[in-house]
């Protein structure tokens, strides 16, 4: 193994070297033939970088309300463990952060009255969230063991005074956190303030992988309009080449800056006036790549 990792890594270092060299040369020689606005990608070097493309059209631009809030846990998903009849814990499997599934055997009690010991069975599904007991201890009447199930959970948004008129049940909103973001939609909003001046608006999130922890910040931008655009990209795709925006149109092994006159975004999707026509695919993914060879060319040209 001492030998192979240093080549592993050299064999990758050497790839990527080509890789970047291949993609220089490319564009350099779009540079000579005066496509000075236009890289050349084999399919294998635009699959190795990941680029991604889409298709210009008509979209829709919406203006939204940014709201903050964080993730709680649904009440109704949680459950404790205690013992049917008292007596001592003999067994007490799960730990903290241990998963269970409904019905399972997670521990056994011997009861004072019969000597009889019988088992303990995890009333729903989900993960040991804290625990209170452990075996040799008596039962006591006690909660020995707490259970919530994660994989649904709430969304509670903070609405003030101020944006009250502008929310409402039912309303569309996407939901950010760390790297994750979902469309989904108001599922309740409180009557009155219960702490302070604001209503709360819950938000039932779908959480099977647990991307959502429960007790972390989230912000959500409600949609309170939605207007249509006659062509829209995606702008993320957006770069600025010479200092204008541009967006990089591919036809076939060619990746062309198309400088765009913009109109109105809604950081999801930006309007163009003019630059671009409908239909014509432009990279999504990515593009940030083809600008940095399109300057190495341009830069190797000029001197």
């Amino acid at each position: 193994m001492t030998v192979e990792r240093p080549l592993a890594a050299l064999m990758l270092l050497a790839i990527l070297t080509a890789y970047s060299l291949a993609m220089s040369a490319h564009a350099a020689k779009g540079a000579e033939q005066g496509h000075r606005d236009t890289v050349q990608l084999t399919d294998d070097q635009a699959k190795l970088a990941q680029i991604a493309v889409a298709t210009a059209g008509p979209g829709t631009l919406r203006q939204t309300l940014p709201v903050f809030g964080r993730i709680e846990p649904i009440p109704s998903r949680a459950a404790v463990v205690q013992a049917r009849f008292p007596g001592q814990i003999k067994a007490l499997t799960p730990n903290v952060g241990d998963a269970v599934s409904r019905g399972a055997i997670i521990g056994s009690v011997e009861a004072d009255d019969s000597l009889q010991r019988y088992s303990l069975r995890a009333p729903i599904s989900g993960v040991v969230v804290k625990r209170m007991a452990a075996a040799g201890e008596a039962t006591a009447g006690r909660n020995l063991l707490r259970i919530a199930d994660y994989s649904e959970v709430w969304a509670q948004l903070a609405i003030f005074p101020s944006q009250i008129s502008r929310v409402s049940v039912g309303q569309s909103l996407i939901v950010r956190g760390d790297d994750v973001r979902v469309d989904a939609q108001i599922d309740w909003l409180a009557p009155a303030a219960d702490h302070g001046p604001a209503r709360m608006a819950r938000v039932v999130l779908a959480n099977p992988d647990g991307r959502w922890a429960p007790g972390t910040t989230v912000q959500a931008d409600i949609v309170t309009a939605v207007t249509d655009a006659a062509l829209v990209v995606e702008t993320r795709a957006i770069q600025r080449v010479e200092g204008r925006p541009a967006v990089f149109v591919r036809e076939g092994n060619r990746y062309e800056a198309h400088t765009l006159t913009l109109g109105r975004s809604d950081g999801r999707v930006t309007e163009v006036l003019g630059g671009l026509t409908p239909g014509a695919e432009y990279v999504t993914a990515n593009s940030y790549l083809l600008k940095a060879e399109l300057e190495k060319s341009s830069a190797s040209h000029d001197h």
